[in-house]
C-alpha cells in the first residue's frame, strides 16, 4: 500500500482548461476514474492540496466508497492579489481570514493549506513571487487550525518562507525549492516533513514534447531540479523526514503514476527503491495524521476485497 502525500484532483497534467470545464459542469466521473486508477496501483491514501471548484471535496466523499483513504483541506488559503486562486480562496488578513475560516471548517477539512509563496519562475532561476503573508498572520493562521486539531501543510519556496512556516509551526512543507542548509538543519531539528515534489520539474525535462513547449526555459528547469535533488539528498543524511507528494494534477505528472515518478526522481539522490518506499510510507502516515483507527479499517477493507477475489 502506497501514500501519495500532494495531488490536485481538480488539475489532470494535461489540459487544465478542460478539466476544469468539466469539473464546472459538475461532472465528476472522470475524478471516479482517477481514484479507481490508484486503487489500481495501490496507492490507497491520498493528500489533495485543494482546489476552488470543490473536486477534492466530491473525491473524497467518492473514496469513502472504493475503500480510499482521502484527505483534502477543502480549498487552500492564499493572500488576496498573490497566486493562488486555483486551489483556494483569498484573505486580505487576519479579520478576514477568520470568516473564511468559520466557512471552511463548515466543510470538516482534514488539514489546513496555506499558500505562502508563488510558483518557481521558469524564466527567471530562482524566483518565487515573494512571501505573502506577515509572520503574524501566519502564525495565526497555523495556531488557529491547530487549535482545532488540523494539520498544516504550507507551500513555501525559498529559504525565508520555508524558516518562517517552520517557525510558524507548520507540519509539512509543500515544495521547498531554494533552501539552504540552515532551513535543512530546522526541518530535522523540528521534525516537520518535507514534500519536495521533484516530478513537475524531473516530468518536463524527460518529456520531450514538454521539453520542446519550455524550450526557452528549459536550462533554468533543469539547473531547479539539479539544485532540488542535491538539497533532497543532504536532506537526508541530516535525518529530515521526506514523505512522497508528486503534485499529481500539475503539468506532466499524471495521477497514480506521479507517485512512481516521485520515487524515481528520488531514487536519483542515492536511496534504494525500499529506503524511499519505508520513508514514504512512514512519514507518509504522520504527514496524513492517519490515526490507527482508519489504517486498520481500511486494511481490512483490502483484506475482504482479497478474499472476495
Amino acid at each position: 500500500m502506497f501514500i501519495e502525500c500532494h495531488i490536485h484532483v481538480s488539475m489532470n497534467g494535461i489540459n487544465l482548461k478542460d478539466w476544469r470545464r468539466t469539473l464546472l459542469e459538475q461532472n465528476y466521473k472522470p475524478i471516479s476514474e482517477i481514484l479507481d486508477l490508484y486503487k489500481r496501483k495501490n496507492i490507497l491514501i491520498l493528500r489533495d492540496g485543494g482546489d476552488n471548484l470543490g473536486a477534492s471535496l466530491a473525491a473524497r466523499e467518492m473514496a469513502i466508497h472504493k475503500g480510499i483513504i482521502y484527505k483534502t483541506p477543502g480549498w487552500a488559503i492564499y493572500k488576496k492579489g498573490r497566486y493562488g486562486g486555483i486551489i483556494g480562496r483569498p484573505v486580505t488578513g487576519i479579520e478576514d481570514f477568520k470568516d473564511v475560516f468559520a466557512e471552511l471548517l463548515k466543510v470538516k477539512p482534514d488539514h489546513l493549506k496555506v499558500v505562502l509563496t508563488g510558483l518557481v519562475d521558469f524564466s527567471s532561476y530562482g524566483q518565487v513571487g515573494g512571501v505573502s503573508f506577515s509572520y503574524e498572520e501566519l502564525y495565526y493562521i497555523v495556531q488557529t487550525a491547530k487549535e482545532k486539531e488540523l494539520p498544516v501543510m504550507v507551500h513555501a519556496n525559498s529559504s525565508e518562507a520555508v524558516k518562517m512556516a517552520i517557525e510558524a509551526g507548520a507540519d509539512t512543507i509543500e515544495h521547498g525549492y531554494f533552501i539552504n542548509d540552515e532551513v535543512l538543519h530546522m526541518l530535522a531539528e523540528k521534525d516537520v516533513i518535507w514534500v519536495p515534489t521533484l516530478s513537475p520539474f524531473g516530468n518536463i525535462i524527460e518529456n520531450d514534447e514538454l521539453k520542446h513547449k519550455y524550450q526557452s526555459q528549459i536550462q533554468n528547469i533543469k539547473r531547479a531540479y539539479n539544485q532540488q535533488l542535491e538539497t533532497v539528498k543532504k536532506a537526508v543524511e541530516l535525518g529530515v523526514k521526506i514523505a512522497i507528494g508528486s503534485d499529481a494534477g500539475a503539468i506532466g505528472v499524471y495521477h497514480s503514476q506521479g507517485f512512481f515518478d516521485e520515487v524515481k526522481h528520488i531514487k536519483r539522490c542515492g536511496i534504494t527503491e525500499n529506503q524511499v518506499l519505508k520513508m514514504a510510507f512512514e512519514n507518509g502516515l504522520k504527514a496524513l495524521n492517519i490515526k490507527p483507527s482508519e489504517l486498520k479499517l481500511l486494511e481490512k477493507s483490502i483484506h475482504q476485497n482479497n478474499k472476495e477475489f
